[in-house]
């Protein structure tokens, strides 16, 4: 029994020591993997090194390739060494590995992995491609240096003895420099202007005092070719300079043009050249006397034109239609009433028949026109005068502003129908025309008085009716008229007095305004300052005479505002008397040519 439990226990050591092996087998390749892993970062930080010495050798030139290989030759036996000097552990545990260790997949590959490994360079190489970077890195250094030397002003830090360097701006910081300087440039060339031209005027004054007359004859047979051509701002008025513009209103400024633009122009007509001057100077004044020159124009325009070869008579007359429009309406804002003429005209002349004479063709645009005037002005105009006549009863009290020719006619019927009642005219500057309606009314026999604006709320109440004409009516209800008519209709509602608009259908128009800045059109400053008395006479100057010294004061003159469809009674048109917000169906039922 002894025996063989010495057996069994034999058995069973050997057992232990076969089961044992495995273990010590399974914890070789651990080792050897924690080995690997070292290999690894030096077969990595090799591969840098070769990769930086590659690069190293295609910066140099060729010269220097032989000496970077003997380095090379040089490195391969420490590589050699590396590998002698390895513990002996790895090679007993490769040569004395069990067999179990080749059953297994994964052991093997990783055995077949460890022998295909060939490390040409060891960690020397290593160290020469660092100590190679740290040279590259002084070099860097040492350039960086000798540029700072050279350039102090761009160093970071300035040397001593050495200038400071300009201060880095920004886009931002260097285009406001330029704008200031800029903005200075033309402060100077404006102030040089004002300080050269009554010096030169002095001087001009005292040469022709001292000249004698040989000298002033010469002097006037030069003097056509020095005078400069007459310009428009001469006809618009001494307009004022930039610098007193409200920038509120600084889109209804218009740029003044030359007059070498209009004087002698192929393409412009005599009487269109003459049109656009008065409406500049202001000689034509009123919505329907602009309409009506404009008509007259236009006739005249069509008598004249003669068609070019090779054309037709309605296109070419359209082009030239285009072009006068264009230079009248630089001269000055067409008004709602002139425009909706132009399209009319415009819509006739696309719809003439070509294969008709030119001359046929002339007198079908010719009686468009007349046509035009006599229903949609003339006819309007008495169609309203009637209707309103039955508004106005004796013993009224009628308060006017603006002058309107419309208004004018429809007082002159009641006067002839002797009906009794008093007008109050109000006027405002700069305008002046109530005084020439004044007149007119006191010849007829009416009871007049003439009161300023600001004085309206003490005359109100003893007014029954106010009667306002209308530059246009706008599509929401708004009545656009002379600059003022808001404040006379505010407190005309306040007062409960009816307000009656009196505004023919041509003028309507589908634009949509809510205030006076949106479209409006701006007047001479100049007529704000100047008393109607004292601008003919140069000697009585007033207070603001020189205003445009003044860099810190500006004068608006604005020539219409916009009254809300609140504050107004009703409109009487030649259709019928209608609220303010029936302009739409005016509209809709009117002759495709107003609103085309």
């Amino acid at each position: 029994m002894t025996v063989g439990l010495k057996e069994g226990s034999e058995q069973t050591n050997t057992t232990y020591s076969k089961i044992e092996d495995p273990a010590t087998s399974m914890s070789a390749p651990a080792a050897a993997a924690v080995k690997t892993d070292k290999t690894r970062e030096e077969i990595l930080a090799e591969r840098e090194a070769k990769k930086a010495a590659k690069l190293a050798a295609k910066t140099k030139s060729k010269d220097k390739e032989t000496p970077a290989q003997e380095k090379l030759q040089q490195n391969a036996p420490t590589t050699a060494k590396t590998k002698e000097q390895r513990p002996a552990k790895l090679k007993a545990e490769r040569t004395a590995s069990p067999a179990e260790l080749k059953k297994s997949s994964t052991d093997a590959s990783i055995c077949e992995k460890m022998k295909e490994l060939h490390i040409s360079d060891g960690p020397a190489a290593v160290v020469g491609v660092a100590e190679k970077a740290e040279a590259k890195e002084l070099t860097k250094a040492e350039r960086k240096a000798l540029f700072e030397a050279k350039n102090p002003s761009l160093a970071g830090s300035v040397p001593e003895g050495a200038k400071p360097g300009k201060p880095a701006l920004s886009k931002a910081e260097r285009r406001a420099i330029q704008e200031a300087q800029r903005a200075a440039k033309t402060q100077t060339q404006q102030a040089k202007k004002r300080d050269t031209a009554p010096s030169a005027a002095g001087a001009a004054k005292q040469d022709s005092k001292k000249a004698p007359k040989a000298d002033t004859e010469s002097s006037t047979t030069k003097s056509p070719a020095k005078k400069a051509a007459p310009t428009v701002a001469s006809y618009v008025g001494t307009g004022p300079p930039r610098k007193h513009i409200v920038n509120l209103f600084n889109h209804l400024h218009q740029p003044k043009f030359a007059a070498t633009e209009i004087v002698n122009s192929p393409t412009l007509h005599p009487a269109v050249t003459k049109l656009g001057i008065q409406y500049a100077k202001g000689a034509v004044v009123g919505s329907k006397a602009r309409c009506l020159a404009l008509l007259k124009v236009l006739n005249q325009l069509i008598h004249d034109y003669e068609t070019p070869p090779e054309k037709e008579f309605g296109r070419s007359f359209e082009e030239m239609l285009n072009v006068s429009a264009n230079h009248l309406q630089r001269c000055r804002p067409f008004s709602v009433s002139m425009t909706n003429a132009l399209r009319h005209v415009k819509m006739y002349t696309r719809q003439l028949d070509g294969k008709v004479s030119v001359s046929e063709q002339k007198e079908c645009l010719l009686e468009s026109i007349e046509s035009y005037i006599r229903d949609q002005i003339e006819k309007a105009e008495e169609a309203i005068c009637s209707s309103v006549q039955d508004k106005i009863c004796d013993g009224d009290v009628i308060l006017t502003y603006g002058c309107s020719s419309l208004i004018k006619h429809i007082l002159e019927e009641a006067i002839r129908r002797k009906k009794t009642f008093r007008v109050i005219i109000v006027n405002a500057r700069p305008r002046q025309d109530e005084n020439a309606m004044l007149e007119e009314l006191v010849q007829l026999g009416v009871k007049c008085m003439c009161v300023l604006i600001n004085a309206v709320s003490y005359v109100m109440p003893e007014v029954t009716k106010v009667l306002l004409g209308a530059h246009a009516l706008l599509a929401n209800g708004s009545v656009m008229s002379r600059v003022g008519t808001a404040q006379i209709a505010l407190v005309a509602k306040s007062y409960n007095v009816p307000v009656l608009v009196c505004c023919e259908t041509h003028k309507f128009t589908e634009r949509v305004q809510t205030d006076a800045f949106v479209y409006n059109e701006i007047g001479n400053p100049n007529e704000l300052v100047l008393a109607p008395r004292t601008r003919d006479n140069v000697e009585a100057k007033p207070m603001l005479a020189d205003w445009e010294t003044i860099t810190s004061l500006t004068i608006l003159n604005l020539h219409y505002d916009v009254t809300p469809p609140e504050l107004v009674t009703a409109v009487v048109t030649e259709v019928a008397i209608l609220p303010c917000t029936s302009v739409p169906v005016i509209l809709r039922i009117k002759p495709s040519d107003v609103t085309y």
